[in-house]
């Protein structure tokens, strides 16, 4: 993880990840947005938050072309390299909240969070060639991807961490001498919020084999979990 972010939290973070076949890189940008601006629906223009899914480590000409693309979304342009292009805005209900509650030393409260559920909520996740992105095709070829969606929900996994260790990095800043980071039990209860997902609905009507071979390897794997524990 490589964290350059201001004391409120704005600028960029980026999450590695590596496998024997290839590594990923997760460049998260977080700025400013007045609540006014806060749209949660897929025709807004400016978000608290904006990644992109890269292949391999990213090198400084990346990250300068991506720091002027990515927080524009459908108005950027993205190359090849890309895998997953996604924005996500911070819960107004929650995130505030916790970074308060940690920045006094105290975790915030069960309920309030299992409420909400998230600290941020994207409002739409492109891939598979969308604004330039790599090409399923090509995906499936160069990388671990070879089945739909499994770089969209690695990204998404990697930005439900982010959310915590935003607020707890934000809060730190806020009172150094008291912050608190948040309790393991409680980071369980979080998620990320989807403000969007009007075309899955007809795709689990139109892919239910897919949709069971998913729910069948998710079961196995927990029964396998089961019997090792």
């Amino acid at each position: 993880v490589k964290f350059n972010l201001d004391h409120q939290g704005y600028g960029n973070a980026i999450y590695e990840v590596s496998t024997p076949k290839q590594s990923y890189s997760l460049i998260c940008f977080s700025k400013h947005i007045d609540d006014n601006e806060r749209n949660d629906r897929v025709i807004a223009d400016t978000w608290d938050t904006a990644y992109a899914l890269h292949i391999g480590k990213i090198s400084i000409n990346d990250i300068e072309r991506l720091k002027k693309n990515i927080p524009l979304q459908e108005a950027g342009r993205n190359s090849s390299k890309e895998l997953v292009l996604t924005r996500a805005n911070k819960s107004v209900r929650l995130f505030e909240k916790v970074v308060e509650c940690l920045a006094n030393g105290v975790q915030p409260n069960i309920k309030e969070i299992n409420n909400v559920g998230y600290l941020l909520r994207t409002t739409a996740v492109y891939g598979s060639g969308k604004f330039g992105l790599s090409d399923f095709i090509r995906t499936k070829t160069v990388t671990n991807f070879n089945q739909p969606f499994r770089a969209e929900m690695l990204s998404l996994y990697i930005i439900r961490e982010f959310s915590i260790q935003l607020v707890e990095h934000i809060a730190y800043h806020r009172n150094p001498q008291r912050a608190v980071k948040l309790d393991k039990k409680i980071k369980q209860h979080l998620g990320i919020g989807n403000a969007t997902g009007l075309g899955m609905a007809p795709f689990i009507i139109k892919h239910p084999k897919l949709i069971h071979k998913w729910i069948d390897q998710f079961e196995n794997a927990l029964n396998k979990i089961n019997k090792i524990t």
